[in-house]
């Protein structure tokens, strides 16, 4: 399970949660998965479909598709048109571009440290984290967590 805390520290409660499920990602706004989840995520090497239900069922929302240099985002479910974000890795770190090619700054980032992500508005990982996720060991899945809860605007 990963839990999301809205402090840099994962201290207290989380206020989201993230469990796989049958073979999906189920993601829970509160931090013992439990009640009705709010999202779902069926994934595959190239991709990942998101679902606004916890069973992967109908048409999804959202589409994240992998590339050799990062990662896109499209706001339709099959990958078609203009990615609207862009996700570059490197290493343990990830800059996110509201723009679908990763050109300009970068507008949010993340750090890895061991099991620990911490979440910034910027895009050079200074300052104090907004948002800290504890229990992930990828660093692209702890992203499209974040992605909906915090910078997509569904949850925040």
């Amino acid at each position: 399970m990963i839990c999301a805390y809205k402090n840099g520290n994962c201290n207290g409660m989380p206020y989201a949660s993230m469990t796989s499920q049958r073979g999906m990602l189920v993601i829970y706004d509160n931090g013992n998965c439990n009640g009705f989840p709010f999202w779902s995520m069926k994934k595959s090497a190239r991709f990942c479909e998101v679902y606004p239900n916890g069973n992967c069922n109908g048409i999804p929302v959202g589409y994240f598709k992998y590339g050799s240099r990062g990662t896109e985002f499209y706001p339709n479910g099959n990958g078609n048109g203009f990615p609207v974000y862009y996700f570059e890795f490197k290493g343990r770190e990830a800059a996110i571009y509201d723009n679908g090619n990763g050109n300009g700054f970068p507008k949010w980032s993340a750090r890895q440290k061991g099991r620990i992500t911490e979440f910034y508005s910027n895009g050079n990982c200074n300052g104090i984290p907004e948002l800290s996720v504890n229990g992930a060991d990828d660093l692209h899945e702890v992203l499209e967590f974040l992605f909906y809860l915090f910078i997509y605007g569904f949850r925040a």
